[in-house]
């Protein structure tokens, strides 16, 4: 049956329901009349009375057509697809004389408690809110409590009543921050347990197995068993070899296909019917794979990692396979890391897998690994493991088809096994949504990167609050120091030390790192004459003290103080302290100070080793990590009672986007200028202020503009891009009567022409300095706010300052710091600053209104206490085609 030409496909989209597997979802066409026959057919009489008040066993032809041909406005309906079944329905039906409609859910009785009815909600809430309407009704019976729990826990508006026996619900269908936050929820929890079935099995099929020593399918079975045994699990009821050529391989019985090794399993298990494999690694070739995809669906496999090559990273053909895959395996309820994987391992006791196909030893541990290179991934797992940081998990992405780094990351800020992140990838995905993910995570967990080449790049991942390292070889200390230390609550370091000159090594390497240097005033009262402490260089006052205890009393009075946060401890072996002395005393410290700190001790750093505790040979080389660590710390601390901005208060219309709507009726992009006599009510419906200006393109326009602005004024050719002061550069100042405003006038027509053709009289500001502001809108890499020196005689240079939204009160605030150090603006500036935060605030607030918006600049703002106002702005209407899945849970 053909698709109507009005179907809107845009609806159609997977989605990760609450157990961690995957729909298909899609408005309903008039070809699903069998489907909804067979589906209305596996229902429970229960259920079929919930949903029509009395039991039907069968749906009449009238009514399969009824319910599968709707128009896609005033009635509506979405259906989930996992394979081949329809397995969930929602609709909605207009009321002819109101703005709302009545809702009705009907979901599969074996697929209850996976959160699908609130999943359609979501969507015919959506679908509805395009369509105008403003709210949902539905009529539920009393004794239909899952219903009722969809409508409570939506996180929509909800209102009941009790009448005739039946419970009558009202449901708002308005985007709140409640909402907002509500689904955004649900889409982190479901993506985290989607991926927690692929990285977490109990159960694994090798489909590939060899029985040749060395091949990939071979060493995959050889890793697997020897994860399992380590942990005291059973490899012949976790692993299962599939290889239709051999009965056995690696000493374990092999089977011919996916479905005889889920018969074998099922066989052994206390629940037959509800046993799959839970991981299926694939290690065929490629042309193969989409078949093996197909099998392990029929299997039900819950989740699948491909090891094979050949897809997009060699061709556009590769591509398209590697397309088709993900479509196959989404629709059939599956998710999958890869194809071109690493392989993944996790060193849970419950888990104990090792599907790599290299032996990769690794010491258990709280901290997880993604890695898009697999040899770079083990070299960095090799790094951690010499520097004995121990391993949660280890994900060789490859392809990143499907399971992406902001999936990972949300698994693992779920994870309690985790406590750091280090991701080595060259591409974050949709930076927007890193930004989001990244940000939410690193509140509780540190995440470490390497920087990468881009500075907008960078700058987006510090705002995140990652932790960005120069080196790979920075990767595993960085992440050790953050394992096994405390966090920084703080950038204020002590040093203690036995060796003046190293002491004052490590001061100027901790400075360089941006971390404050102090002597707390508790290290007076240790009762030690020869101070040890290093603070800074006029406080050395040294003794070659072999005594242990010197040591440890001035570094446990030092750390106890709260003028302190970290610690380096710049102790070096002497025939007076041994070795053997100071790792003893190291490990004492260790134990007894819960504040950030590092060994440093001239020599290497095995030779001072001591469990936990991060050792460096140079001062530099602990500075660094310990400025970055303390600088995460600060990012913490910063942003855990930072207020949001930008906040929108919802508008029905919002009158900046019909205004928007209406200069894009007849061209896709619209710029908006001073010389535009739509500008001043745009910015008006924004919030955002301008200096008082009037057009004009005559003599008459000049001298009616004198009369209703105050003098002095100035006047500006409209048509000059690059204006500098002076009447032959476009902008004459400080005209202070209509006489002096009207002979400038003529003059300046003389001699620029046609660029006068447009003027602009606006009011002067006397100022003291020049800011700019710009906002860019990037849907993919993020849009940002940045501020710099302000002007139009030249292009710009390059920005003081940029801050990625949404931003909060920290960023704004180190925003406009970064014009204090120039000299832009005085710090003790109040009225300035908090004018151009309420810009900010304005700009952040136009982005979340106006899809439309491209770029937005105040060039220049002229710094006048409280009269702080641009002078100039320019915008930029780009017109985007509507995303309906905004805001819906997607993948």
């Amino acid at each position: 049956m053909a698709v109507p030409s009005d179907y809107p496909s845009q609806w159609e989209t997977h989605a990760v329901l609450k157990d961690g597997s995957t729909v298909e979802l899609r408005p309903i066409k008039a070809s699903d009349r069998d489907a909804l026959e067979a589906f209305h057919g596996r229902q429970s009489q229960e259920s079929i009375y919930f949903r029509f008040f009395r039991y039907r066993p069968e749906l009449s032809d009238r009514e399969l057509d009824y319910f599968t041909q709707v128009d896609y406005r005033d009635r509506m309906a979405f259906v989930a697809v996992l394979g081949q079944e329809l397995v969930a329905v929602a609709r909605y039906e207009k009321w002819q004389d109101r703005n709302t409609a009545e809702v009705a859910f009907f979901v599969d009785d074996g697929h209850h408690g996976k959160g699908l009815a609130t999943l359609m909600l979501e969507f015919l809430a959506a679908a509805a809110r395009d369509r105008g309407l403003t709210g949902f009704n539905a009529t539920v019976l009393p004794e239909n409590y899952r219903m009722l729990a969809v409508f409570r826990s939506a996180g929509f508006d909800v209102s009941t009543r009790f009448t005739d026996g039946h419970i009558e619900v009202e449901l708002g269908i308005e985007v709140t921050a409640e909402t907002s936050m509500a689904i955004a929820d649900r889409q982190r929890l479901a993506t985290a347990r989607s991926v927690a079935r692929i990285v977490e099995p109990t159960s694994v099929a090798v489909i590939g197995a060899s029985r040749q020593a060395g091949s990939v399918g071979h060493e995959l079975i050889e890793n697997l068993k020897r994860g399992a045994e380590s942990n005291g699990l059973s490899a012949a009821e976790r692993i299962f070899p599939v290889n239709p050529s051999a009965e056995t391989i690696a000493g374990m019985t092999s089977f011919p296909s996916i479905a005889e090794a889920t018969v074998a399993l099922q066989a052994t298990s206390e629940t037959p019917d509800e046993s799959s494999i839970d991981l299926a690694v694939v290690a065929v070739r490629a042309e193969l794979v989409e078949g093996v995809v197909a099998e392990c669906a029929a299997a039900g496999v819950q989740g699948l990692l491909i090891i094979t090559t050949g897809f997009s990273e060699l061709s556009n053909e590769g591509g398209d396979r590697e397309r088709r895959l993900v479509e196959l395996a989404r629709a059939n309820g599956m998710r999958l890391i890869g194809p071109n994987a690493f392989g993944l391992i996790n060193t849970s006791p419950e888990v104990g897998l090792g599907a790599v196909f290299h032996r990769i030893p690794v010491i258990a541990g709280r901290v997880a690994l993604v890695s898009e290179s697999g040899p770079l991934g083990a070299a960095v797992l090799e790094q951690l493991r010499v520097a004995g940081v121990g391993v949660s998990s280890f994900v060789g992405i490859g392809n990143r088809s499907d399971v992406s780094v902001n999936d990972l990351l949300d698994y693992w800020g779920e994870d309690q096994a985790t406590d750091v992140v280090v991701a080595y990838v060259e591409n974050f995905g949709n930076l927007g949504n890193f930004s989001s993910v990244a940000t939410r995570l690193s509140h509780h967990k540190p995440i470490i990167t390497i920087r990468p080449s881009s500075q907008d790049l960078t700058d987006l991942l510090l705002q995140a609050g990652v932790i960005v390292v120069d080196e790979v070889s920075q990767l595993a200390e960085q992440a050790q120091l953050a394992a096994t230390q405390p966090m920084a609550k703080g950038n204020r370091v002590v040093i203690v030390s036995n060796a003046a000159s190293l002491g004052r090594l490590a001061t100027t390497a901790c400075r360089r790192q941006g971390l404050e240097v102090v002597v707390p005033s508790s290290v007076a009262d240790t009762g030690t004459d020869d101070s040890v402490l290093i603070g800074d260089l006029d406080t050395v006052a040294l003794m070659p003290s072999g005594d242990p205890d010197d040591y440890e009393r001035m570094a446990v009075a030092a750390a106890f103080s709260d003028e302190v946060d970290l610690m380096v401890l710049a102790l070096a072996p002497t025939a007076f302290l041994t070795a053997q002395k100071l790792t003893s005393l190291l490990d004492r410290l260790n134990r007894s100070i819960d504040k950030p700190m590092a060994a440093i001790g001239l020599v290497d750093r095995e030779a001072i080793a001591v469990d936990g505790l991060p050792t460096f040979t140079f001062p530099e080389e602990a500075a660094q990590v310990l400025g970055r660590h303390a600088a995460y710390g600060c990012w913490r601390e910063a942003r855990s009672a930072s207020v949001p901005i930008g906040q929108v208060v919802q508008q029905d219309p919002d009158p900046v986007v019909v205004r928007a709507e209406a200069l894009l009726s007849t061209d896709d992009s619209y710029r908006l200028t001073p010389a535009s006599e739509e500008l001043q009510p745009f910015l008006a419906d924004l919030g955002i202020p301008i200096a008082p200006y009037r057009i004009v393109s005559s003599e008459a326009e000049l001298r009616a503009a004198a009369e209703q602005l105050d003098f002095p004024v100035v006047l500006k050719a409209a048509k000059v891009t690059t204006r500098s002061i002076g009447e032959s550069g476009g902008a004459a100042i400080d005209l202070h009567d209509a006489a002096d405003l009207l002979d400038t006038y003529r003059r300046m027509v003389e001699r620029l022409g046609d660029a006068m053709s447009v003027a602009i009289v606006q009011q002067m500001v006397v100022s003291t300095a020049l800011v700019r502001l710009d906002l860019r809108i990037d849907p993919s890499f993020g849009s940002m706010v940045s501020i710099g020196r302000g002007g139009s005689a030249s292009e710009p240079g390059p920005p003081f300052a940029r801050r990625f939204l949404p931003l909060d009160e920290t960023l704004v605030s180190e925003l406009l710091d970064a014009v204090v150090a120039p000299g832009l603006i005085a710090a003790d500036d109040h009225d300035a600053r908090a004018a151009l935060a309420m810009m900010v605030d304005r700009m952040s607030q136009a982005a979340t209104r106006l899809d439309d918006l491209a770029m937005l600049t105040l060039n220049p703002i002229l710094i006048a206490g409280s009269g702080t106002v641009p002078v100039d702005v320019e915008v930029a209407l780009r017109r985007r085609l509507p995303n309906l899945l905004a805001g819906l849970r997607h993948i």
